[in-house]
């Protein structure tokens, strides 16, 4: 290793072990290293490395096969011809499925004349926009008697409440 490598090894140690720890540890490689330098492995025989090849290839089931390449060409065009019909006749797009609505609402809403007064919310706020609807009209006619929140920015105030509620739900 250069000296650069076993600087940046140096640092590389000190984040995982204090600094005394990283420098003997980077001590030790150094050594390694120069002992592998001056005793190299010896190389293989190429006669050697050719029996452990065929010994590999008998162990694996590695059948040496001599095909004539018209096959591969064969193989080949089929791929590329199959590959064109795709292309040119191509795959129909899946048909998105259908959302029925009326499955959205129960029978007994769908089959009424009035889905207001069948769904308890908006009965609710329907009830509540006819008493605003009471309390405003009694206080444009004057009449005091009516009025539960007593001036007309009470009411108001209400019927902004409702609205809000209504768009929360």
């Amino acid at each position: 290793m250069r000296d650069r490598n076993y600087d940046e090894l140096r640092e590389l140690l000190t984040r995982f072990t204090d600094s005394s720890d990283a420098g003997s540890t980077e001590r030790d490689i150094r050594a390694g290293d120069s002992l592998f330098d001056m005793h190299p492995a010896p190389q293989a025989a190429p006669e050697t490395l050719a029996t452990i090849k065929r010994r590999i290839s008998v162990r694996l089931g590695m059948p040496r096969r001599h095909t004539h390449p018209l096959y591969r060409y064969v193989g080949a065009a089929a791929a590329v011809i199959a590959m064109a019909l795709i292309g040119f006749f191509g795959r129909s797009a899946p048909e998105q499925p259908r959302v029925s609505y009326a499955s959205l609402i129960p029978a007994a809403i769908w089959d009424s004349d009035d889905l207001v007064s069948d769904d308890a919310e908006l009965a609710y706020f329907r009830s509540e926009l006819r008493h605003i609807e009471t309390q405003m009209q009694a206080l444009e006619a004057g009449d005091g008697e009516l009025v539960a929140a007593g001036s007309l920015d009470e009411v108001e105030l209400e019927l902004i409440r409702i609205d809000t509620q209504f768009w929360k739900e």
